[in-house]
């Protein structure tokens, strides 16, 4: 066998190649969504920043966020039914993307966030059809390949992401990031065009759409009592929701508040944020291609407990960042490992301004090295468990309820994470190991159903 035809049988290549219909044009482009999200998503906390929001005000954009996510997602089952999987999705990818980074590319103070968060909430409601879409018409037996897929896709459009660190370098925050969310609102809307015009309706969403023709949304609606019982009477529907609410938390909290750590507390010059995805990305990447499909005879538990494991240990060093390479720092002068003439020229070269700086950054890599090897662990398999446990007829109903279940208990969090920021900003990442903990706990309780989920 040729070295060409070994790297076809690969697992995710060969599902890449031949997927067909609606998985295939969503993963064909979302790159086009991918690209410029991975571009700003470092500095979004800086930029509110840079305009004069303070933490509060930036955990309080957070919960509108989720708040309003909430609403969609309870409105987003019976809206995706009626409309059609395809329709649904074009009509919420505008309203929830397009319409919110012009917004944020115009954006003057704390309510310009708020409108924009308004309207970015409403991705729940394309969150449920887009998913759909993708699933519906695709082989149970694919699906963590699929969304093992989809996170190569994202981590790979993050090599662009020195483009955004460049602009940032010349320009300041607030000009590179106009600009990055500019690009955006052009780069998605394609997408979303192109996405409606070659993809279909699912066969699932065939039959719903027919089943609810002539009726109101809040008629569709009705159902939701049996559904939401349904939920709660179901023990791995109750796990589902459980571990998707606690990765929902923990990652608002780390998303909001990383880039006000490092660039606020530990001083790391605003530009760095975009490296820092680069390197998370190509991890990753390895990480899924060289060892995801090994990994699948194992389940969900065991790797999910590793993954959490090494979570946990990162938000740990994550929150000795300053201490912990300050000690590195003191140990290496202290030993002249490095003459001081040799270590200028090194940190000349690596454009590194001085050697706290270059230790401090060193740090960080090895930091984000643990967390992408952790989330290569936990996440595909996080994915595609929530779309096994939901009954395939009622998907967009049960996933919306499911959601507005995830997002309402969330919402307080974006504030609680903002006023313990206030007080400290590394607080919030001691309440991310506090939910970290509280998840592998019920892992570790939950060793029969997953093990049963992996041969049913």
């Amino acid at each position: 066998m040729s070295q060409k035809e070994k790297r076809i049988k690969h697992p995710l290549i060969n599902t890449f190649i031949t997927v067909k219909g609606n998985p295939r044009i969503a993963l064909y482009t979302e790159p086009l969504w991918t690209i410029p999200f991975n571009l700003y998503t470092p500095f979004v906390a800086v930029y509110m920043a840079a305009l004069l929001l303070t933490d509060i005000q930036i955990g309080i954009v957070a919960s509108v966020f989720l708040f309003v996510q909430t609403i969609a997602a309870l409105f987003s089952g019976a809206i995706t039914d009626k409309l059609g999987r395809r329709k649904t999705t074009f009509i919420f990818d505008v309203l929830s993307w397009t319409i919110p980074c012009l917004l944020w590319a115009f954006s003057q103070n704390f309510w310009w966030f708020v409108v924009g968060a308004s309207f970015n909430g409403l991705m729940q409601v394309t969150t449920n059809s887009w998913t759909c879409l993708l699933v519906e018409d695709a082989k149970k037996d694919s699906l963590v390949r699929i969304f093992s897929l989809l996170h190569l896709i994202s981590q790979t459009s993050v090599i662009f992401a020195p483009l955004a660190a460049l602009l940032v370098n010349q320009l300041s925050i607030i000009p590179a990031l106009r600009i990055l969310y500019f690009f955006s609102f052009v780069s998605m809307t394609i997408k979303f065009i192109i996405l409606y015009k070659y993809g279909g309706e699912t066969e699932v969403g065939k039959v719903r759409m027919k089943e609810t023709k002539g009726m109101s949304i809040w008629k569709i609606m009705g159902g939701y009592g049996k559904i939401f019982i349904k939920i709660f009477t179901s023990g791995d529907m109750i796990l589902a929701l459980v571990i998707t609410t606690v990765f929902n938390i923990t990652a608002m909290v780390h998303g909001n508040f990383f880039g006000l750590y490092v660039t606020g507390t530990l001083n790391l010059p605003q530009h760095y944020l975009a490296y820092f995805p680069i390197l998370r990305s190509a991890v990753i990447f390895i990480f899924i291609y060289l060892f995801q499909h090994k990994m699948d005879k194992l389940g969900f538990r065991n790797p999910m407990l590793i993954g959490l494991s090494i979570f946990i240990v990162t938000n740990v060093l994550l929150i000795f960042a300053r201490e912990s390479s300050f000690f590195i720092e003191s140990t290496i002068l202290s030993y002249s490992i490095y003459e001081y003439s040799t270590l200028s020229a090194i940190l000349s070269f690596l454009s590194f301004d001085n050697y706290s700086t270059f230790v401090l950054t060193t740090y960080l890599f090895f930091y984000v090295i643990l967390d992408a090897v952790a989330f290569s662990f936990v996440m595909p398999r996080s994915d595609s468990l929530r779309q096994m446990l939901i009954e395939p007829s009622e998907r967009a109903r049960i996933s919306g309820l499911m959601m507005v279940i995830v997002l309402g208990l969330s919402i307080p969090f974006g504030w609680v994470a903002g006023w313990l920021s206030n007080i400290d900003r590394r607080f919030p990442f001691i309440l991310i190991i506090i939910f970290l903990i509280i998840i592998f706990a019920v892992i570790l309780a939950s060793k029969e159903r997953l093990m049963r989920i992996k041969t049913s």
